[in-house]
């Protein structure tokens, strides 16, 4: 069991290091590279929500429960690290579709942050139950945001590989998903929740 217990740390020093690495890229942007003011725009609103998401992941709420099956962590690890393997492709302009895609996956992932705030975790565990704001839609809609974002990224950057990445990732982070679903259910609050709010990650359809 003690070692059980070193899993959560594990994933939590895992998200606090990507967070940190595109804290540091977003950041070096502003010194480093001349940016048209979308793009100017797109990366301060990046780094805005890796401040938010660090400054939340400080300030959460005790831990009430977590998960003891090393599955949940192993889905937890390779969904958040898979997404580090999407390639850029140089030399060619995004797609409409691709752009409105990632900052639209972006803003929803942020306002789930700003609607989970002090609950926010990383691998399947309850810090409390929360119901109201992004929350009120679907289920995971920081998850939906994930899906959205990366889509976008591989419309605009179409690779065979990168298609794979995202298929790797959206199935891993399904099983994260499910693994969070079944913890979150013992919880008699978000058996309540889930009976109301019907929908996962998509409205009618997940």
């Amino acid at each position: 069991m003690g070692a059980i217990r070193l899993l959560p740390l594990l994933t939590d020093s895992v998200f606090v290091v990507l967070a940190l690495y595109f804290l540091v890229i977003y950041a070096r942007s502003f010194f480093f590279v001349q940016l048209h003011p979308f793009f100017l725009i797109y990366q301060t609103f990046f780094l805005g929500y890796q401040l938010t998401a660090l400054a939340f992941f400080v300030t959460r709420r005790s831990l009430l429960v977590f998960s003891t099956k090393i599955a949940d962590y192993v889905y937890t690890l390779v969904a958040l690290g898979s997404p580090m393997l999407f390639r850029p492709l140089v030399g060619t302009s995004g797609s409409l579709v691709g752009e409105f895609l990632e900052v639209g996956g972006a803003v929803l992932t942020f306002g789930a942050f700003l609607s989970l705030n002090n609950s926010f975790g990383i691998a399947p565990e309850n810090r409390g139950i929360k119901t109201k704001g992004m929350y009120r839609i679907v289920r995971h809609p920081m998850y939906s945001g994930y899906l959205l974002t990366e889509t976008g990224f591989v419309l605009n950057n179409f690779l065979p590989f990168n298609l794979l990445i995202l298929a790797t990732s959206g199935f891993f982070l399904v099983l994260r998903l499910q693994g969070e679903e079944r913890l979150l259910r013992e919880d008699p609050a978000y058996r309540a929740y889930a009976r109301k709010t019907l929908w996962k990650l998509a409205p009618f359809l997940f």
